[in-house]
């Protein structure tokens, strides 16, 4: 009742999104402009492309105007930049940042206020503050400023359950050197787990952006096995591939059939192709039979049906969870039980020896 409930509930959820994407999106009602300082490495581009070094502070400034007939409210946001999960460089939101990470954007940014009221027709000015860290840095770090305008409450009122809202986002890029793009790339394989994606059963490779330097136009192939068997489940290729520095690519392997993710031991091949350099991975990882377990009942799309190829895995995980001794035990009490019920039937069926 529960699993069934769960799903409902998480159809009603998907339907709701549906409606809202479906909603026409009005104009933009608000601009955003990137005052461009004296240390701008890139002449013509609209996005903060900045030359600085060790202990630097400087103030850099944002205008917004307020482009409509009402008074708007915006929030203004920093992000540091990270991999999205299509292999795109996401400015948007915040993702999963590698452990080799030095410094991040949004340390190195505050500013006097977060909301800000934007008086109709007019235009102001909100001030960043950057502090750029005492100890060098190599490469880049990438981030953006995300001014998001917020709904009033006449377009909550009117719009009930689904509110359009509309941000804009100006990318910041920060370097110590103009050679900073020359650093070499360099991948690792992290954690493989199992996980919901879009209220799918997926499987997640973590890929490591381990260097400071963005990557634009890298390939990836990407294979998974149960472990022992040379049947794929899933196969995935992409043929462009964007990393931000330091950043982690969640390489998802999402079970459209609606199959399910089995518990059990598998094998995942990955290969990435960057300019003319390969990496190739290799690994073994295990899907524990609760998490199984978990992620299919919240998956709206199971169809109850075995994935071809892992027919094996299935049966060998009906004993997961199950000690290693009980399940000898379990076999060697049925093997004696087999055998006295064997040795009873011989004694009765033996006729018995007359005297002489």
């Amino acid at each position: 009742m529960f699993k069934v409930f769960n799903k409902i509930t998480v159809i009603i959820v998907l339907v709701v999104m549906a409606i809202m994407l479906s909603i026409p999106a009005a104009a933009m009602d608000f601009s955003v402009r990137a005052v461009l300082p004296e240390n701008q490495r890139s002449n013509g581009s609209t996005f903060f492309d900045l030359l600085v070094y060790p202990g630097q502070n400087q103030e850099l400034t944002l205008e917004i105007t307020n482009i409509s007939s009402k008074e708007i409210v915006v929030l203004v946001e920093t992000i540091t930049a990270s991999t999205g999960l299509n292999g795109e460089i996401n400015y948007s939101s915040s993702g999963e940042m590698d452990e080799s990470l030095k410094y991040s954007f949004e340390d190195m940014v505050t500013m006097p206020d977060s909301y800000y009221d934007i008086p109709a027709k007019s235009t102001i000015e909100v001030p960043i503050s950057l502090t750029v860290p005492d100890e060098p840095f190599e490469g880049t770090i990438l981030g953006s400023l995300r001014v998001l305008r917020e709904a009033t409450q006449d377009e909550k009122d009117a719009a009930g359950a689904v509110v359009n809202q509309y941000a804009s986002v100006t990318a910041v890029r920060l370097v110590q050197s103009e050679n900073a793009a020359d650093i070499p790339a360099d991948f690792a394989l992290g954690e493989i787990n199992a996980e919901l994606i879009n209220y799918r059963a997926s499987i997640v490779a973590k890929i490591r952006n381990t260097q400071p330097v963005m990557v634009k136009g890298a390939t990836a192939t990407a294979t998974i096995y149960p472990k022992g068997s040379e049947q794929s489940i899933f196969e995935y290729s992409l043929e462009t591939l964007d990393f931000a520095p330091n950043s982690v690519f969640p390489y998802s392997f999402i079970d459209r059939e609606g199959y399910g993710i089995e518990a059990g031991d598998y094998t995942a091949v990955i290969g990435i192709e960057y300019k003319g350099k390969n990496w190739n991975f290799e690994q073994d990882f295990t899907i524990e039979q609760q998490v199984a377990l978990e992620i299919n009942e919240n998956a709206v799309n199971q169809n109850g049906q075995t994935r071809p190829g892992t027919e094996t895995i299935a049966t060998a995980a009906a004993t997961d969870g199950i000690p290693l001794w009980a399940v000898i035990a379990i076999a060697v009490g049925a093997a004696l039980m087999t055998a006295v019920i064997a040795l009873m039937i011989m004694i009765t069926k033996r006729k018995p020896v007359k005297a002489a």
